[in-house]
């Protein structure tokens, strides 16, 4: 045999026996304990996972210091005896306990973050082999509060959902370049504030829960946002959990239904579809279409909520007129009407930083049938989640111009800004002036005989579409009659429109389903809550109206510089953020909850580049 067949073979024979033994301990390994390998020698490093704080420095969530009990078992004497004490003090069977400590092992959990009175008993027996850690455990002061929005963690502080996961990379301390000492130390990550205003989102979570539970539908959605900067002020979800118990709940529940649910929309699609005529000047209020109760083509027929006669584009939104809506929507090309709702986000996800997010579906141009034309101007035959809704509604507060909606507002890492945002416009996709006629028609739904007649606050007025969209079946090929999606869009004050809420029920089975009806009785009881706490009809980019800080302060962006620094007291980190957001100056926080000390002071100039100092304290 050559020599060279040899060597081929032998170099063939190790590498196999090389990859054998890998695989055995990859395999070995995967199949031990991972607590194994937490071992305390590797470092004296406490890790300490950051805070997330609403737009206010109230904390949503945090991490409080607890002790775990370990033992080394080489050290242990009497099994027996320490598994009884511990067993008493634990509460947890002694069997349970004898267990781990028969395993040789330098290092094995008992149980993790016990209660402090447990640690002081462990801690007061002096039971060799038997040792306390310090850890970190997650905690929700706020319980139910944005649960969806904030998550939660698993026991060794990794984010599971929402923020929590959405933003672990930051939460988590960044261990690669700490280089280890003898002592031992805090490893803090950072921290994250949000845009979510904490009083908005109580009231949100619990006039929703009401409403949800008072028409018995499944599940419930309401996001309220800053139409002009993109920011989410609340997102709540019922059924909501507490997720300082999350392994109480099944798994379901855990999903943002604002941006897992995917739905058709029904009939709020129509102001996108009225957009796209508008835009393409194939429509205007000159022009009016008859309807008698149905809309028919190609011997296909649709079905209109009532005979609303001769409506123009007003009439279309203010009766909600399939047979208007089709006849008008008759006069697009189908390639031009796709790439408008391409244009308005549908089909895409948003660059919220929130895990979970679908999609939707608008199904290619090349995919859409003969009767397409007659179903997705109305809000069918396409899905979309709640917070796409959102974003391409802030179009129309823009006058043409959709902005990215966003959630996290700054991220803090000892004491400076690591990352921030602040208003992002994705693309013009109306010309000017349209959004003003779309509102106009959106807010005719509001008079007496509208789809949204109820909707009403003293001094305030609105632009509003409802809808109510059957819910198809795939297994049976058909919508149901009884099941809906019933939503309300709403865009205020219409006179200087910048807060967008939408409020959606699946599977409503009240006597009345109607997504108008439902919807502004919701939205009513909402906005009835906050008129003491925000200026719904707001002129300036920053108002705080707290009774409680005696706070009532307007402040607009800083655009260049140098200025004189203005008087930040009583605001909050994300406020003063916002304010400098289109300056080169560094911003430095030292604690929670509001302004009470700045530097530079108020009166003296703010160069480029220079460091602002604010101190934060909870009055």
């Amino acid at each position: 045999m050559p020599t060279k067949n040899i060597r081929l073979r032998i170099i063939l024979l190790l590498s196999l026996f090389i990859c054998l033994g890998l695989s055995t301990r990859i395999i070995f390994l995967s199949l031990k304990n991972i607590d194994e390998y937490d071992i305390l020698e590797t470092n004296n490093y406490n890790v300490k996972r950051g805070d997330i704080l609403d737009r206010n420095g109230l904390l949503l969530a945090v991490s409080d210091e607890l002790e775990s009990v370990y033992a080394n078992t080489f050290e242990i004497k009497s099994i027996e005896n320490i598994s009884f004490k511990l067993s008493k003090i634990l509460n947890i069977p002694q069997q349970e306990i004898k267990y781990k400590l028969k395993q040789k092992k330098n290092f094995i959990w008992i149980k993790r973050q016990i209660n402090p009175k447990q640690a002081a008993l462990i801690k007061k027996l002096k039971l060799k082999g038997i040792g306390l850690k310090k850890e970190y455990k997650r905690f929700y002061p706020n319980k139910e509060l944005a649960s969806h929005v904030v998550g939660f963690c698993n026991i060794d502080s990794r984010g599971q959902e929402g923020i929590e996961k959405g933003m672990d990379v930051f939460l988590t301390p960044d261990l690669s370049n700490i280089k280890y000492e003898n002592e031992e130390n805090d490893i803090k990550g950072s921290d994250v504030i949000l845009t979510i205003d904490a009083n908005i989102q109580a009231f949100s979570d619990i006039i929703l829960k009401e409403s949800v539970l008072k028409e018995n539908a499944d599940s419930g959605s309401l996001i309220m946002a800053d139409g002009r900067s993109g920011e989410i002020l609340c997102m709540s979800n019922y059924p909501n959990y507490n997720p300082n118990d999350y392994k109480e709940y099944k798994q379901s529940i855990f999903r943002n239904y604002a941006i897992f649910n995917q739905f058709e929309p029904g009939s709020v699609f129509k102001i996108f579809s009225l957009a796209s005529l508008l835009d393409k000047d194939l429509i205007d209020e000159t022009d009016f279409y008859y309807c008698d109760g149905k809309y028919v083509k190609d011997n296909v027929t649709v079905k209109c909520t009532g005979i609303h006669g001769s409506v123009n584009y007003n009439g279309i939104l203010k009766y909600s007129c399939n047979d208007g809506m089709l006849q008008a929507s008759s006069l697009i090309n189908p390639v031009d009407f796709y790439y408008y709702l391409k244009s308005f986000g549908f089909g895409m996800r948003t660059t919220i930083k929130l895990p979970g997010e679908q999609s939707g579906i608008l199904r290619d141009i090349d995919k859409w049938t003969d009767r397409s034309m007659m179903s997705i101007p109305l809000g069918q035959e396409v899905s979309v989640n709640s917070l796409q809704i959102i974003r391409a509604a802030t179009t129309f507060v823009n006058d043409g111009i959709m902005l990215e909606p966003y959630i996290v507002k700054a991220v803090f890492e000892n004491n400076k800004i690591k990352y921030s945002k602040s208003r992002k416009e994705v693309r013009r996709v109306i010309k000017k002036g349209i959004s003003e006629k779309v509102l106009s028609a959106m807010s005719k739904s509001t008079d007496t005989g509208g789809t949204a007649s109820t909707l009403y606050l003293e001094s305030l007025n609105f632009a509003a579409k409802s809808g109510t969209a059957q819910i198809y079946d795939p297994d049976l090929n058909m919508y149901l009659d009884n099941y809906f999606t019933s939503s309300l869009l709403v865009i205020f004050p219409l006179n200087n429109p910048r807060y967008i809420i939408y409020i959606v029920f699946h599977k409503p089975r009240g006597n009345i389903k109607w997504g108008g009806v439902i919807g502004s009785k919701t939205i009513n009881n909402f906005l009835s809550h906050l008129t003491g706490y925000i200026d719904l009809n707001m002129q300036y980019d920053y108002v705080i109206n707290e009774k409680n800080l005696g706070v009532n302060k307007k402040y607009q962006y800083i655009k260049v510089l140098p200025v004189n620094m203005p008087d930040l007291s009583g605001l909050s980190a994300c406020d003063v953020i916002d304010i400098f957001s289109k300056v080169d100056v560094e911003i430095r926080v030292f604690g929670t909850g509001r302004v009470y000390k700045q530097l530079p002071e108020a009166g003296n100039p703010v160069n480029k580049n220079d460091e602002i100092k604010i101190y934060l304290k909870n009055y």
